[in-house]
């Protein structure tokens, strides 16, 4: 298994730059090589995505033992909340207690971890805060509780318990529509990195605005998340 040397590095859908961004690996996460190239090495991440990433980023993968709760920087690298570190790491990077938790601690709340990312910049593939789409931003946060669900909206949705009406819905759960997917927070708000925002945003589903009324017409499902990959 291996990880990358910098703290995003961009999947793409072929061996160049000008490809499309089909999703991020950030430090520590581990993925397997499938093939090495000069430029580009094909490599397939943790949640089955294939895609490129330049070969020079690529590093061996030690054993880790926290991931980072807060965004870290150092003049040599910028670490993102969802980072995964070796205790070597921790000391070489300096990074203070405060910001990490043992790699087997998932007490965590993912509506509460969501409102951290507010005002994030939305970004097509994205998986970090330098940049989340909308399945990407979900999938950060239910790994981050120790739960790895797909990577993009549609297998999200097939992935998910289906809860019948919003009256039935319970924060956390996520909310599809055509495309797009978001997480639930409870009384008709859903928080998601969005396009309409250009941002990670709050959006009340019933208030009546052109932005819901538009939502509800492309709305697919509520799923509830019960079980990792």
């Amino acid at each position: 298994m291996y990880q990358i040397r910098i703290g995003v590095g961009d999947m793409r859908s072929k061996p160049v730059f000008e490809s499309e961004r089909q999703s991020q690996i950030v430090y520590g996460e581990k993925f397997e090589l499938l093939e090495s190239g000069e430029s580009y090495s094909l490599i397939q991440s943790e949640d089955h995505v294939k895609g490129y990433v330049k070969t020079n980023i690529i590093a061996e993968l030690p054993e880790k033992a926290f991931k980072l709760k807060k965004f870290h920087s150092t003049p040599e690298i910028k670490l993102p909340f969802g980072s995964y570190l070796s205790r070597e790491e921790v000391e070489k990077y300096k990074i203070p207690k405060n910001k990490l938790a043992n790699i087997s601690d998932n007490n965590y709340n993912v509506c509460e971890l969501s409102k951290e990312f507010m005002g994030v910049p939305y970004l097509w593939g994205g998986t970090s805060e330098f940049g989340y789409d909308c399945s990407g931003f979900v999938q950060r946060l239910y790994k981050f509780t120790g739960i790895q669900i797909p990577r993009n909206s549609n297998s999200q949705k097939n992935h998910t318990e289906t809860v019948d009406k919003f009256e039935d819905a319970v924060p956390g759960d996520l909310v599809f529509f055509k495309g797009h997917v978001g997480l639930y927070l409870g009384d008709g708000n859903m928080i998601h990195a969005n396009g309409n925002s250009a941002s990670v945003s709050i959006n009340n589903l019933f208030d009546e605005s052109k932005y819901s009324n538009y939502l509800h017409t492309i709305f697919e499902k509520i799923g509830r998340v019960t079980k990792s990959l």
